[in-house]
């Protein structure tokens, strides 16, 4: 018997660590693959388009021989269909109903707020008569936005009459029209079961994912202090969201998001039931000890999850997105003294066209926040000292 792993993250180096002594079935997305151990896997299938329904179809191949226990996943767009074939053949671990509330924003909203969780007036948008509608009565600016959709990739905020009668809505795919929150946007991140939260950990954002995939502002993000009155009401906003949904039957970790509007209020975003993206899970990991992914798939295994470990200093990190323009210069290492680790990919001369998804990025930070510190103020800093470093060319 065997695990099948479906996998596009970059960690299959440290899988073999994570669960040792398993026998591994990869389905891989081939530019992950380059990170397999060689030899560590019962068997390596490399794919080039990993959200083809021809993976669907190797996947069913799979499971239908026998050989397959359980089904594995770190990454957004397995979770369906992952679910899909553990209900088909059998195995445990989470069923279509709870992978679906984490993937339709339309759907997680409606049971998040039978719960009493605020969330964002909304409705399906199937063209553009939906969208005036909508407009006349919850006001401008809105948002449209996939309703399946993950990086922010797809969003577009409307702001005047006339966008909204010429946004073009794709037929095969379900599209949300939403009011527009304005205020800080926060994270949390951790590991649920059951429907209960085990573990989190929230912060906050500088700027709004919205404006990084679509003008270029940086993503950089830090943990709240303890002490920091907003740190428990967020924890408390994603239990309620959590106990909301079908629940998860295995430790799996989440990443919610959370707008703390001007008038103090906070509304849910969306949430997902896997790591969340850019440099969370390191960060994470620095902080308490616990790597989500190991978590994740250690849980979908049925093995014991890591508990946090107390005392480890906060941390964060800055994805710095391309812009539309020439780079011109960029740092080759960041002086500042919390630096933990900064990494410049991005190549001087090169032309961009701005940021594909709010996860796009030219180069890489993670920082530690000191006790007590004010986290809004180390974000700042970290803005500043790329402003001054990085040089584009129109």
């Amino acid at each position: 018997m065997a695990l099948l792993l479906l996998n596009r993250r970059p960690v299959l180096d440290r899988v073999p660590a994570w669960l040792p002594g398993a026998s591994l079935i990869v389905v891989t997305d081939r530019g992950a693959a380059r990170y397999a151990p060689t030899g560590a896997f019962v068997r390596t299938q490399l794919v080039d388009d990993y959200t083809s329904p021809r993976v669907d179809g190797l996947i069913d191949t799979l499971c239908a021989s026998g050989r397959i226990e359980r089904v594995l996943t770190t990454a957004e767009s397995d979770v369906v269909r992952a679910a899909r074939a553990r209900e088909r053949y059998g195995l445990p671990g989470q069923r279509t109903a709870s992978a679906l509330a984490f993937r339709d924003k339309s759907l997680m909203r409606r049971l998040a707020a039978r719960h009493g969780v605020a969330v964002p007036e909304a409705a399906v948008a199937r063209d553009t008569g939906d969208l005036v509608d909508f407009a006349r009565a919850h006001g401008l600016p809105v948002v449209v936005k996939p309703a399946d959709g993950a990086g922010s990739v797809g969003v577009r905020v409307l702001r005047d009459p006339q966008q909204l009668r010429s946004c073009p809505l794709p037929a095969d795919r379900t599209q949300l029209v939403e009011r527009f929150v304005p205020g800080t946007v926060c994270h949390v991140d951790g590991l649920m079961s059951e429907g209960t939260v085990l573990h989190a950990v929230p912060s906050r954002y500088l700027h709004p994912n919205l404006d990084t995939a679509t003008d270029g502002m940086p993503s950089i993000s830090g943990m709240l202090a303890p002490g920091d009155p907003l740190a428990p009401r967020l924890t408390e906003a994603t239990a309620a969201v959590v106990a909301a949904l079908p629940p998860v039957p295995v430790p799996t970790a989440f990443h919610a998001e959370f707008f703390h509007t001007p008038d103090d209020t906070l509304v849910l975003c969306e949430i997902a039931c896997r790591p969340g993206g850019c440099g969370i899970v390191e960060a994470h990991e620095l902080a308490t000890g616990v790597n989500l992914y190991a978590a994740q798939l250690r849980g979908q295994a049925g093995l014991p999850v890591p508990r946090p470990e107390p005392g480890r200093p906060r941390h964060g990190w800055a994805w710095f997105p391309p812009r539309a323009a020439t780079l011109e210069r960029l740092p080759e290492f960041c002086p500042l003294p919390y630096a933990h680790r900064f990494a410049a990919y991005g190549k001087t001369g090169v032309r961009h066209d701005g940021p594909r998804s709010s996860t796009d990025s030219i180069a890489e930070l993670v920082f530690r926040l000191d006790d007590g510190q004010d986290v809004t103020e180390r974000l700042r800093e970290i803005e500043d000292w790329w402003s001054r470093e990085v040089r584009w060319a129109a």
